[in-house]
């Protein structure tokens, strides 16, 4: 009987250890008529859906599960998609939540969760707070800025938001454990000093850039379910990371390492950059996309990455890492229309222009017929002389669309080579593909079109030969 009791009290143990393990919210919303309610979380710049609660009675609904969430904020959304309120999750995750349709917020009651009261206690202030900023606003459109009644209702809007940022900093102070003061440590805005050293003009923007991240830990993975992560993320790029890709690739090491040892957030962050540099806007920016494949994908696991996908990636940094900008262009050695095989390095000019075309492509025929008349013009200005490789395997019909559109400087034809692959080496999966080397036959310019071309010209050469 002892032992039976004594197995008993083990079992029990692990039953509570294990439903302690688990979630098990209520939210009640009297009158609501949903089915059901949809449980989902932020996740960077998307939302999932986390679980699915059908109404056992009207209103009453009950998100329950084996395993705990992750921390973050949370959304209860109706079957049609829209969003109803927000609540915090964390360590504490058995609570009810009530309210009704007429005000989701403003008539919520919180059981069981000080977090969440607090956080809604917050909504509500902040509700009154943004009531009386609107009606500010208001009487400040239909004002003269230069009025004195206008200056004191800007006084009036400053003294508002200050208050609004006094409450969130008393609950930062009193609970400085809880996840929701985190997360109001995370909005906290970087206010540079309002007296700037008058021998430093960039004093501001170093400043900022400097303690952009002094209230944001970029390792808690909580943050990553709310929608300020990314949004910081993006504006830390966008707004203090100066737009070259040696500098982005520096910016994100530091984030990154910011990041560390949480696997999910350093994970979330190589994913965001890979995919936003895997296909650049701009060009020279797929160097960003080498770096993250080469320092991350290549020497650490990183989450969501599969070995198929690993070998994706690599392969894929391996084909653009030899055709990044400042790289010797791989070399071509073609047949020309005269039944001659020219090597490119033989063309010996300032610039070499590289231009891959299809005599069947549309686009080629207008990027040609716009790159014809200013041919010579930009070989007399400029010393540039163009490398025109054709894909197409037919050398009559080739030479046919060389003579009747008069395509000037060295045409040759890529399906007839002596070295290499052109479309392997150059990636080629399209055409019209534009690539500008310089005097030592390296990439200053690709993937670009010839109404581009005399602008990059001109900046090359005043960038690097006006001295």
């Amino acid at each position: 009987m002892k032992r039976f009791v004594t197995l008993l009290v083990s079992l029990l143990t692990v039953l509570t250890v294990f439903s302690q393990n688990g979630y098990n919210i209520t939210l009640k919303i009297p009158g609501a008529r949903y089915p059901s309610l949809l449980l989902t979380t932020y996740y960077g710049n998307k939302v999932k859906l986390v679980d699915t609660a059908y109404a056992k009675k009207q209103g009453t609904f009950i998100f329950k599960g084996d395993n705990k969430l992750d921390g973050g904020i949370y959304m209860a959304v109706s079957p049609e998609k829209v969003k109803l309120f927000e609540f915090i999750v964390n360590n504490n995750q058995k609570f009810t939540l009530q309210t009704d349709t007429a005000g989701y917020v403003m008539h919520m009651t919180v059981g069981g969760s000080m977090e969440n009261r607090i956080f809604f206690d917050y909504l509500k202030f902040n509700n009154g707070i943004y009531q009386q900023v609107k009606a500010v606003k208001s009487l400040m459109r239909k004002d003269d800025a230069k009025s004195s009644s206008f200056k004191k209702l800007q006084q009036e809007m400053d003294s508002l938001n200050e208050v609004s940022a006094d409450y969130k900093l008393r609950i930062i102070k009193k609970y400085p454990e809880m996840f929701v003061s985190r997360l109001f440590d995370a909005m906290r805005e970087v206010k540079e000093p309002k007296i700037h050293p008058k021998s430093d003009s960039l004093f501001g923007y170093h400043f900022v850039k400097h303690h952009f991240w002094d209230h944001f830990p970029l390792n808690d993975p909580r943050l990553l379910h709310t929608p300020l992560y990314n949004r910081k993320i993006n504006t830390y790029f966008k707004r203090l990371v100066p737009f070259d890709p040696d500098s982005v690739d520096a910016s994100i090491d530091k984030v990154v390492a910011m990041a560390r040892p949480s696997k999910e957030c350093v994970s979330y962050l190589v994913w965001h950059f890979t995919v936003e540099y895997q296909n650049p806007k701009y060009m020279g920016f797929d160097k960003v996309f080498v770096h993250m494949v080469d320092n991350y994908f290549a020497k650490e696991p990183i989450i969501n990455t599969t070995p198929s996908i690993k070998k994706l990636l690599m392969d894929r940094a391996d084909k653009i890492r030899p055709l990044l900008i400042g790289k010797p262009a791989p070399d071509l050695i073609l047949l020309d229309t005269s039944g001659q095989y020219i090597d490119f390095l033989s063309v010996k000019h300032r610039f070499t222009l590289l231009f891959f075309w299809d005599y069947n492509c549309h686009i080629c025929k207008r990027q040609l017929a716009e790159f014809v008349p200013m041919y010579a013009g930009l070989q007399k200005k400029y010393d540039m002389e163009v490398y025109g490789i054709n894909i197409n395997p037919n050398l009559d019909r080739w030479k046919e669309a060389v003579r009747n559109r008069h395509l000037p400087g060295v045409n040759v034809n890529g399906t007839r080579s002596i070295k290499g692959n052109f479309t392997k080496l150059y990636d080629i999966h399209g055409t019209p593909q534009l690539y500008l080397l310089n005097e030592k036959k390296e990439i200053i310019a690709k993937q670009f079109s010839v109404n581009q071309l005399r602008f990059i010209l001109d900046s090359y050469k005043n960038k690097f030969l006006s001295h």
